[in-house]
């Protein structure tokens, strides 16, 4: 009996001394800052970081073997269309195509002669045939002088293949005589010089590349490639605007414009907490002078725009575990019965009715009450409101600490007030 009055005491002193803070706390008005809820132009945006890249840039190789005879151009310098490049030694070059015309000349010769010895078989044969229907030739005869002519056709046959086998191979030969010379496939800079003058350009392999001799790249536009966040490329599609700002050029920004999104990941996924990115190029499009490739950059993808939306502060919104009725509001309740219910050990199963929703505080009748928000596009400093707050509505702003520690029903005083209707917000 004694170890039960006891434990009555003991809760008698808790619930008053709750009940007498809760009274405190109702009594005492907190210092908020508020801001008006109107209506802002928003901007949605997306961004990555990576480098700049050339509008096209081509990687020039050598199809054939052989030393630098002659370089024209140096690394940085500006080349045209068709310009004179280099020229590698072509001795060996014009050699085998001299030796295949003379081997064409040969087999030529062999051809005619052929042809002469096929005629004057046939011619032999005609006069065998002649007497051998006479009955004055033996068939013997004959069947020698027919088989004559057809090892000469044979024979013309095989001096012909070879006659186009040689004709084939002075097309390989010419073109790789060709190839010695190089000229400039397009307008561009010269931004890598793999190879000097007197230095011999090695042609490639199935498993070994051959030698870079330089690469053009056509800077009149350049492009971005960026690296986007998973939770983001949901939202980038192709034909968005952009905007790029190159960290060599730290006062400029460029208008540019979404071109190709990665449907893969750049990076093979190894682990749950490894970050997955994807591929998007951006093309400036206006012209970047100046610009080299591999300069680092950020691009701001604009995702979404919204021309007059009801707002928010990204500071005023916030989670809380509240229980909802029917309708989804807010059930606001005695603050005295939530300490007694806290006390009683039913307690724990009610906590399982409270959800956690995202929602901000409502200056109401000098106290605040918290309030679930739909939200939509997130702005720089502003989230776009669907559902739950109207234009006019007063809502707590700040500051953070006591947004944290603020519940449904408490009561408070505006310290001072943010924002102005009719503004807009640019990412």
């Amino acid at each position: 009996m004694l170890k039960k009055a006891a434990i009555a005491v003991v809760l008698l002193s808790v619930v008053g001394a709750g009940v007498y803070a809760n009274m405190n706390r109702t009594t005492t008005a907190l210092s908020v800052q508020t801001e008006e809820v109107s209506r802002r132009e928003l901007t949605s945006k997306v961004t990555g970081s990576g480098q700049i890249r050339p509008f096209k840039e081509i990687d020039i190789s050598s199809n054939v073997m052989g030393r630098i005879e002659e370089l024209a151009v140096q690394e940085g310098q500006e080349v045209h269309a068709g310009q004179f490049l280099l020229r590698i030694d072509p001795v060996r070059y014009v050699s085998a195509v001299e030796q295949v015309e003379a081997s064409i000349g040969s087999a030529k010769t062999s051809v005619t002669l052929a042809e002469q010895n096929l005629q004057y078989a046939r011619d032999v044969l005609d006069r065998r045939q002649g007497l051998y229907e006479q009955d004055l030739l033996a068939e013997e005869a004959y069947l020698d002088a027919l088989q004559t002519v057809r090892r000469e056709e044979r024979t013309v046959q095989l001096r012909q293949a070879d006659l186009d086998r040689l004709r084939a191979q002075l097309k390989q030969s010419e073109y790789d005589l060709s190839q010695v010379l190089f000229n400039s496939p397009l307008d561009g800079v010269i931004t890598k010089l793999n190879i000097e003058e007197g230095e011999t350009a090695i042609t490639g392999t199935m498993n070994n590349p051959g030698t870079v001799l330089l690469t053009i790249a056509d800077l009149s536009f350049v492009e971005a490639e960026i690296e986007i966040d998973e939770t983001d490329i949901v939202d980038v599609r192709v034909g968005q605007p952009a905007e790029v700002r190159i960290d060599a050029f730290p006062d400029a920004v460029f208008a540019a414009e979404v071109i190709e999104v990665g449907r893969s990941p750049i990076n093979a996924v190894q682990s749950t907490t490894q970050a997955v990115n994807f591929k998007v190029v951006v093309r400036v499009i206006e012209s970047v002078p100046g610009a080299r490739p591999g300069l680092s950059c950020t691009a701001d993808v604009l995702t979404a725009t919204r021309r007059d939306a009801i707002a928010v502060p990204i500071q005023a919104l916030i989670l809380r575990e509240v229980e909802l009725d029917a309708e989804g509001n807010v059930v606001q309740r005695d603050p005295l019965a939530d300490l007694l219910a806290d006390v009683d050990d039913a307690s724990a199963d009610e906590a399982e009715d409270l959800e956690e929703v995202e929602g901000a505080f409502v200056l109401r009748d000098g106290a605040a009450l918290f309030v679930p928000i739909e939200i939509g596009i997130a702005g720089e400093r502003h989230f776009e409101v669907l559902s739950g707050i109207d234009e006019g509505d007063e809502i707590v702003t700040g500051p953070f600490d006591v947004i944290r520690s603020l519940t449904s029903g408490d009561r408070i005083e505006k310290a001072g007030r943010e924002g102005r209707a009719g503004t807009s917000e640019a990412t």
